[in-house]
């Protein structure tokens, strides 16, 4: 069974972007949460907590979907046919 390792070595770097972006987004998720905690003037800080927690569970949810995607990617086209 031999593998196509320039498929598979694009894959695994988007793959890695993707849990890069995903992260980036929620330290800056993070960073705003402590900034509406010491400075509640902030227009996003008055819409609540609802919102903030739907987006980051989209955000879980999408990037999830994203990874099991490109992994599946991985696995289907990475072998040669010989």
């Amino acid at each position: 069974m031999a593998f196509n390792l320039k498929v598979i070595s694009i894959s695994l770097t988007t793959v890695f972007i993707a849990v890069f972006g995903l992260f980036y987004i929620f330290d800056n998720i993070s960073n705003l949460m402590k900034l509406c905690e010491t400075n509640k003037n902030l227009n996003i800080c008055t819409l609540g907590s609802l919102p903030v927690i739907v987006l980051v569970a989209l955000l879980m949810v999408g990037g999830l979907i994203m990874i099991i995607n490109i992994t599946a990617y991985i696995l289907l086209s990475g072998r040669t046919r010989v």
